[in-house]
Protein backbone atom coordinates (compact mmCIF):
# COMPACT_ATOMS: atom_id res chain seq x y z
CA UNK A 1 0.00 0.00 0.00
CA UNK A 2 1.39 3.58 -0.84
CA UNK A 3 0.59 6.48 2.35
CA UNK A 4 0.26 9.67 1.75
CA UNK A 5 0.13 12.53 4.25
CA UNK A 6 -3.19 13.44 5.36
CA UNK A 7 -4.77 9.51 4.96
CA UNK A 8 -6.52 7.69 7.39
CA UNK A 9 -5.45 4.42 8.27
CA UNK A 10 -6.51 1.32 10.32
CA UNK A 11 -2.81 0.06 12.51
CA UNK A 12 -3.06 -3.52 14.11
CA UNK A 13 -1.44 -4.51 16.98
CA UNK A 14 -0.70 -3.10 20.70
CA UNK A 15 0.72 -0.39 21.76
CA UNK A 16 0.87 1.97 24.41
CA UNK A 17 -2.29 3.89 24.40
CA UNK A 18 -4.68 0.99 22.90
CA UNK A 19 -5.01 -3.23 22.74
CA UNK A 20 -7.23 -3.00 19.50
CA UNK A 21 -7.05 -1.80 15.97
CA UNK A 22 -7.43 1.75 15.41
CA UNK A 23 -7.31 4.89 13.29
CA UNK A 24 -4.59 6.83 12.24
CA UNK A 25 -3.61 10.20 10.45
CA UNK A 26 -0.64 9.77 8.54
CA UNK A 27 1.30 12.90 9.67
CA UNK A 28 4.81 11.27 7.29
CA UNK A 29 6.27 13.81 4.70
CA UNK A 30 5.71 11.99 1.52
CA UNK A 31 9.07 12.13 0.55
CA UNK A 32 9.65 9.61 2.95
CA UNK A 33 6.86 7.10 1.49
CA UNK A 34 9.38 4.20 0.98
CA UNK A 35 10.61 4.17 4.52
CA UNK A 36 9.87 0.98 6.70
CA UNK A 37 8.17 2.74 9.16
CA UNK A 38 5.24 5.77 9.22
CA UNK A 39 4.70 8.11 11.91
CA UNK A 40 0.92 8.65 12.73
CA UNK A 41 -1.18 10.46 15.07
CA UNK A 42 -3.70 8.00 16.68
CA UNK A 43 -7.74 8.80 16.39
CA UNK A 44 -10.07 8.94 19.65
CA UNK A 45 -13.75 8.89 19.61
CA UNK A 46 -13.02 10.15 23.64
CA UNK A 47 -13.32 14.08 22.68
CA UNK A 48 -11.55 15.98 25.40
CA UNK A 49 -12.23 19.26 24.26
CA UNK A 50 -8.45 19.99 24.44
CA UNK A 51 -7.76 22.37 21.56
CA UNK A 52 -3.74 23.30 21.46
CA UNK A 53 -3.10 19.94 20.83
CA UNK A 54 -6.03 17.53 19.80
CA UNK A 55 -7.63 18.45 16.58
CA UNK A 56 -11.65 17.28 16.21
CA UNK A 57 -12.70 15.58 12.83
CA UNK A 58 -16.26 14.76 12.45
CA UNK A 59 -17.42 11.68 10.78
CA UNK A 60 -18.20 11.52 7.14
CA UNK A 61 -17.99 9.31 3.74
CA UNK A 62 -14.81 10.90 3.49
CA UNK A 63 -13.00 10.14 6.58
CA UNK A 64 -14.74 6.92 6.77
CA UNK A 65 -15.12 7.57 10.49
CA UNK A 66 -18.15 6.47 11.81
CA UNK A 67 -18.21 8.68 15.01
CA UNK A 68 -16.72 12.03 15.66
CA UNK A 69 -12.95 12.17 17.13
CA UNK A 70 -10.17 13.86 17.76
CA UNK A 71 -6.56 13.47 16.34
CA UNK A 72 -4.56 13.21 19.21
CA UNK A 73 -1.29 15.40 18.11
CA UNK A 74 0.22 14.41 21.94
CA UNK A 75 0.18 10.79 20.91
CA UNK A 76 2.93 10.66 17.65
CA UNK A 77 3.44 7.49 17.50
CA UNK A 78 5.81 5.39 14.37
CA UNK A 79 4.47 2.05 13.07
CA UNK A 80 5.89 -0.46 11.16
CA UNK A 81 4.45 -0.20 7.20
CA UNK A 82 2.97 -3.96 7.43
CA UNK A 83 1.05 -3.08 10.98
CA UNK A 84 -1.18 -0.60 8.46
CA UNK A 85 -4.32 -2.97 8.06
CA UNK A 86 -6.36 -0.64 5.20
CA UNK A 87 -6.66 2.82 4.38
CA UNK A 88 -9.91 4.23 5.38
CA UNK A 89 -10.27 8.05 4.05
CA UNK A 90 -8.72 11.18 4.05
CA UNK A 91 -8.84 14.18 5.64
CA UNK A 92 -9.83 18.00 4.60
CA UNK A 93 -6.88 20.32 3.74
CA UNK A 94 -8.19 23.18 6.07
CA UNK A 95 -7.88 20.07 8.91
CA UNK A 96 -4.51 19.27 7.95
CA UNK A 97 -3.43 22.72 8.08
CA UNK A 98 -4.87 22.68 11.71
CA UNK A 99 -3.10 19.59 12.57
CA UNK A 100 0.43 20.90 11.14
CA UNK A 101 -0.16 24.20 13.67
CA UNK A 102 -0.48 21.76 16.14
CA UNK A 103 2.44 19.31 15.52
CA UNK A 104 4.55 22.50 14.90
CA UNK A 105 3.06 23.62 18.67
CA UNK A 106 3.48 20.31 20.42
CA UNK A 107 7.23 19.78 18.88
CA UNK A 108 7.83 23.92 19.52
CA UNK A 109 9.01 23.94 15.59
Amino acid sequence: MKFVRGMIVVGAGKGDFSSKPRPFLVVQSDLFADHATISLCPLTSVISGTSLFRVSLEASAETGLFRDSEIQIDKVDTLDRNKIVEIIGTIPITTMTRVDDALRRWLEL
